[in-house]
């Protein structure tokens, strides 16, 4: 029994330790984040905080998308983002802290 109990702890040992081997730049890709359960918009957020701290820009596949839309299209899509504020505009992502109020902060 005692060798039962043993060879069990080694095991749960050798778990433990492969476990803490992941690096943390691993931890935060979007793969690694999806896999593990977490939403589309949390490892989005996380690179793009990742982004910020290494002074880089980083655009989420859908501001890639409008971002190559064309001019009409994207004329209509802020005149409604304007309109609608629960819309979803991605200006939380890149939003600059100024000191005075701005229409932008609404």
């Amino acid at each position: 029994m005692k060798k039962l109990v043993l060879i069990a702890l080694l095991f749960t040992a050798i778990q433990i330790q492969a476990n803490s081997a992941v690096s943390v730049d691993r931890t935060t890709t979007k793969e690694y984040l999806i896999n593990n359960g977490y939403s589309k918009q949390i490892s989005d957020s996380v690179n793009v905080s990742k982004a910020r701290a290494l002074g880089e820009e980083y655009y989420t596949e859908d501001e890639l998308k409008l971002l190559r839309d064309s001019k009409p299209k994207k004329f209509w899509r802020r005149l409604y983002n304007y309109f609608d504020p629960a819309a979803e505009d991605y200006s939380f992502y890149h939003h600059d802290t100024r000191f005075e109020p701005h229409y932008t902060d609404l």
